[in-house]
């Protein structure tokens, strides 16, 4: 194979591409990865220039540079248990490089590394953004965690700019759009030092990959929460989020138990949030970030109002306003008839009827219903829909009259990991909008959709950095 080496210390001059070195042998505990991409460090430098050989002692010559790697595994040892050929990793492949130093680093076509130095490259990073994380992002970590670093204390960073320095800017700071006055859209202001929120005993730090919007997060930067019950300190951040439980997990979920009678101070528009772990579940495969994100508090409410109910597939139901976020995903869930004036997109998601309430009065008509779910705040009409032993059921208006009820959600992970065989098998599936996704950027022009209340399913907010 191709390989940068030397074979005497010196400048870089000593540097040189050799076209003969030897593809290297692997051990049982090790995996032989193609090298796409590598990164400098200064270690590798100092290395060449003898340093090592000065304050400890150093591998024979010639010697191969190079600590971090991102490739694909093409070879697998007898031992290695987690990762099979073909799994695109990143990693530091040298585990004590001061004390233990590896002959034959990461430039050239192939290194052989230990499976315990290597992790499954992120999927919405490049190789070239891979390579350039492990030994910075480790050392910045490990230091952090070894002075004991926590919120409240104060630190400067020398060299913010360098490798290390910037992961350790990075891992107590983070973007996030926030506001500190309730008002309209344009109390949103996109913040660049926010600090990363620590953890609990009983929570997970997920990196947010996606986050989607709800009827709940403007009315509540409009001040309702504040009017009808408490709300927390400002500023805010926001509501739905993604990823973690062991470290790498893929998660999604509602992030706010009781959102209105313990509404939290931070949510997920921000590169990082802090969820009780109950609340979470792990992402179905089949879903990519997008969809995933659209989901926890649409299709949790659907069931938990459908629950409430006491619904079941003998019963007949109208849902109104089935094109919303949550009246899509009741409407997935039995066979329904569905009141909006998208009256195609209603009949491919599953419904028997579609009644258009541009042209047609819905509670005039002759057929009653043994449920009404009001996703759109009119109770009056809904009730006036409701058979003599039926119900309707209201998500948005607390002063539903007789036969009718509404329930504020209680969010749980459990009921997310419920519904996975109906997400996975595609019988209930993520409605998206389609305007959406909306970069981190625009995150107040997705808001102005949303309030304009002629979005299809859920807005959803992607990538987040």
């Amino acid at each position: 194979m191709k390989a940068w080496q030397y074979d005497e210390y010196g400048d870089v001059n000593v540097l040189k591409l050799t076209t003969d070195v030897p593809v290297p042998q692997i051990n049982d505990d090790q995996v032989l990865v193609k090298v796409v991409a590598a990164a400098l460090n200064p270690y590798d430098f100092r290395r060449r220039q003898g340093w090592l050989k000065l304050h400890a002692s150093d591998s024979p010559l010639p010697i191969i540079p190079g600590l971090d790697v991102a490739g694909i595994v093409v070879k697998i040892g007898s031992d290695v248990e987690s990762l099979k050929e073909g799994d695109e990793v990143y990693g530091d492949v040298m585990e004590r490089p001061i004390a233990e130093p590896k002959q034959f680093g990461t430039l050239a076509e192939y290194v052989a590394v230990e499976e315990k130095l290597l992790a499954l490259k992120p999927k919405n990073l490049e190789f070239i953004q891979a390579a350039a994380l492990p030994v910075a992002i480790e050392k910045a970590y490990e230091g952090l965690e070894r002075a004991g670093f926590s919120e409240g204390n104060s630190i400067l960073v020398m060299n913010g700019a360098g490798g290390v320095g910037s992961f350790v800017i990075q891992q107590l700071i983070m973007k996030a759009w926030q506001y500190d006055e309730y008002g309209d859209v344009n109390v949103l202001k996109l913040t660049t030092d926010v600090p990363v929120p620590q953890i609990n005993d009983d929570q997970v730090l997920v990196k947010v990959v996606a986050a989607a919007l709800n009827p709940y997060d403007f009315r509540r930067r409009q001040g309702w929460p504040k009017l009808h019950a408490s709300d927390s300190p400002l500023p805010l951040l926001r509501l739905e989020a993604l990823e973690s439980l062991k470290d790498g997990d893929e998660v999604y979920g509602d992030v706010m138990e009781r959102p209105i009678a313990e509404p939290k101070q931070f949510g997920t528009l921000a590169e990082y949030v802090v969820v009780e772990e109950k609340l979470l579940a792990l992402k179905p495969k089949n879903l990519d970030f997008i969809q995933a994100a659209a989901l926890p508090v649409a299709v949790e409410i659907a069931y938990e109002g459908l629950e409430r109910a006491g619904f079941s597939e003998r019963n007949s139901i109208l849902v109104m306003n089935g094109a919303s976020g949550v009246g899509s995903s009741v409407i997935q869930q039995p066979r329904l008839v569905q009141e909006n004036s998208s009256c195609s997109t209603l009949k491919s998601l599953g419904a028997d009827v579609a009644i258009d309430y541009t042209k047609e009065n819905f509670e005039d008509l002759p057929d009653k219903y043994d449920v009404v779910y009001d996703c759109v705040g009119q109770p009056e009409k809904a009730v006036k829909a409701v058979n003599e032993t039926g119900v309707a059921v209201s998500i948005t208006n607390l002063n539903i009259p007789p036969p009718g009820f509404h329930f504020f959600l209680t969010s749980n992970g459990s009921m997310l990991t419920k519904l996975s065989p109906y997400l996975e098998s595609g019988k209930v599936k993520a409605v998206v909008d389609p305007k959406s996704p909306f970069p981190f950027e625009k995150v107040n022009e997705a808001f102005t959709h949303l309030e304009t209340f002629r979005a299809t399913g859920k807005i959803v907010i992607y990538p987040i950095p």
